[in-house]
This record gives structure tokens, C-alpha cells and sequence, in this order.
């Protein structure tokens, strides 16, 4: 069941919403790549890169919300070398305190701290949450959108007769439950009786109906089960659920 206002106003709100949705997901992916990014860097020194000990020198919170600060190591390598490099640290560390590090052989600037895993899975789950949220939705509206340019370019439009208003009482919000409205048509082809239900509206629908006893209803002739209500009365906004 699709249920919508006039076709044109319609899908270009649908378009809409898929934008901001894909603009959501591709969001959330950014959110997701950089803190997974930072787990998979770590991990990977931890299991190939060479572990040691540095000295602190000093120490920058990367803003007053983090939990992570910005710090300032020097050590030697093997072949006597003394590095200075910086990496994220989410334990509190002083200027010359010894710290445990690994680093990268071929770039001994690539440092870790080994204590970042923990707080960045917590933003890849945030960034996965919303990118899978995003797409999910994307997905779901993109597909009613082309449901409904089906619909209206190749199904077929009927009159279909107004029988009722009523709440939705599958909610079980007794005087706040939605409002739907509910049609009735007969196929003279074959004498049988289709019923047809609209989304579920915050408003109640009867002071917009203007006296219509019939709404247009474009269906599939194949599966009327597949239909798409056009409430054009429906003064516009957040009007409805789903």
C-alpha cells in the first residue's frame, strides 16, 4: 500500500527525503571509515609493528569533549635513532613520563598508544548505526518512489467509494491512536470487493474531505493488493506516520 498527495508533489517530497537520507548515509560512512580506520591502524601495529618505551614531552586535549588527548613521545629504535612523534592517547599521561608504544619500522613516526581501540569502537557503532539506519531508509523510500511511478504511469485509476474514518487501534493509544481513512471499490469485471486503507494520519482527516464520498485510487490491475491512495486535500507538513 502506497498512499501519497498529488503525484508531482508526491514524489518530489519522496525525492527529497531519499537526498537527505543518502546525504545521512554518506554521513554516517564518514563517521564509520575514520575512527575504523584508526581500530585496524592499531591493531595492526600491535601485531607488526615494534614495541617499546618512550618519554613523554607533552600533552594537547583535542577538545574540551574528548576523551582523547594528543601526545608527544620521544624514543630510540634499535639502530640508536631518537624519534619524536605524537599520536591520540585516551589514558592521562605527563610531560616525562615513560609510556608504552609501538610504532611502524619503515616510518617510526606511526605511532600507537595501544589504549584508543575501546573509545573509537564506540564511534564506529554510532557511525555504523547511522549509516545502516540511512541506507536502510534510503532503500525503503527509494523503492515506494519507484512503487509510485509505477503505479501512476502504468496503473490503473479508479474511483473508489469513502466508507469510513476511524482510528488505528493496532497502536493501543486509545484517543491518541492515528488516523486512517478506508475506501471500498467494486471490480465490475468480476463483482468482487477490494478494500483499500491509507497511512496512518496525526490529524484526523473529516474536516478536509469537503464532502467527497469518493478518492481517486491508482491500483494494479494485476494485484489491486498493490495501490496508491492520493489524499490531495491533506493540507501539507508532518502530517502522517510512516
Amino acid at each position: 500500500m502506497l498512499d501519497g498527495r498529488q503525484p508531482t508533489k508526491r514524489l518530489s517530497i519522496v525525492m527529497k527525503l531519499t537526498i537527505v537520507l543518502l546525504v545521512g548515509a554518506l554521513a554516517g560512512a564518514v563517521f564509520l571509515i575514520m575512527p575504523l580506520g584508526s581500530v585496524a591502524e592499531s591493531v595492526r601495529l600491535k601485531m607488526h609493528g615494534v614495541h617499546t618505551e618512550g618519554t613523554v614531552l607533552g600533552r594537547t586535549r583535542k577538545s574540551r569533549k574528548s576523551e582523547l588527548s594528543e601526545v608527544t613521545v620521544t624514543f630510540c629504535t634499535p639502530d640508536g635513532n631518537q624519534v619524536t612523534a605524537k599520536a591520540a592517547k585516551r589514558n592521562y599521561a605527563a610531560a616525562g613520563d615513560r609510556v608504552t608504544i609501538w610504532y611502524d619500522p619503515e616510518f617510526p613516526q606511526k605511532i600507537v598508544f595501544g589504549d584508543t581501540a575501546g573509545y573509537n569502537m564506540r564511534a564506529v557503532a554510532i557511525g555504523g548505526l547511522i549509516f545502516g539506519s540511512c541506507l536502510f531508509l534510503f532503500i525503503r523510500y527509494s523503492l515506494k518512489d519507484k512503487a509510485t511511478r509505477n503505479l501512476v504511469n502504468s496503473g490503473m485509476r479508479i474511483s473508489a467509494e469513502l466508507i469510513s474514518i476511524e482510528r488505528n487501534k493496532k497502536y493501543r493509544m486509545g484517543d491518541n491512536n492515528p488516523w486512517i481513512i478506508r475506501c471500498k471499490w467494486v471490480n465490475n469485471d468480476n463483482n468482487k470487493q477490494y478494500f483499500f486503507t491509507s497511512k496512518d494520519y496525526t490529524i484526523d482527516p473529516t474536516p478536509f474531505l469537503s464532502g467527497r464520498s469518493h478518492l481517486d485510487i491508482f491500483i494494479d490491475p494485476a494485484d489491486p493488493g498493490k495501490y496508491c491512495i492520493y489524499t490531495s486535500f491533506m493540507p501539507r507538513g508532518n502530517i502522517s506516520i510512516g
